[in-house]
């Protein structure tokens, strides 16, 4: 019980933590994902000016210096641009995701027609429906499906926190 009571502090703050999280991403998902995009963007630029920095200090010893020099000098410059351009980061991102969403719905309804007269391929069908939709969702509009996405976990967050600090507070099973 000791080890228990000295650890109900930190759980009712992870609780609580969690809960307010849970309501900024409820509250504001459009800033969420901008903050995102723009938190991506600043560890790319620190990654190429890490890698950057590394080449040059290493020069004389490092094969193919000049390649992996102008490697690093385009990650740095693609982070500068996520960092100011958050919209087309979420954009470009949102068109990845929704390409390899729909390639993905290819590959169930190519797998349901192939399997069509061994299995009951419903489920295969649904599954590629439900890629096909998210894709062209992500494509059309990946900063709404963003916000969804964002929405989402921020329910799942606050549902958790409320039930991390009840669970610490009363049920004692933290």
């Amino acid at each position: 019980m000791y080890g228990f009571d000295r650890l109900r502090p930190i759980g009712l703050m992870l609780g609580i933590l969690l809960a307010v999280f849970g309501v900024i991403f409820l509250a504001a998902p459009e800033r969420v994902a901008e903050f995102l995009a723009i938190f991506i963007g600043a560890v790319v630029t620190v990654f190429g000016g890490i890698r950057i920095v590394g080449i040059l200090i290493h020069w004389q010893v490092t094969t193919n210096r000049i390649l992996l020099l102008v490697v690093g000098i385009i990650i740095f410059l693609i982070g500068i641009f996520m960092l100011f351009n958050p919209e087309v980061t979420i954009a470009i991102a949102g068109a990845i995701i929704g390409v390899f969403a729909i390639l993905m719905a290819f590959d169930r309804f190519i797998t349901a027609n192939r399997l069509k007269n061994e299995i009951n391929i419903t489920p295969t069908i649904i599954s590629g429906i439900i890629h096909l939709a998210f894709g062209i969702g992500m494509i059309y509009s990946a900063i709404l499906v963003f916000s969804i996405i964002i929405i989402l976990v921020g329910i799942y967050m606050l549902i958790a926190g409320i039930m991390f600090a009840l669970s610490t507070l009363f049920f004692r099973d933290f």
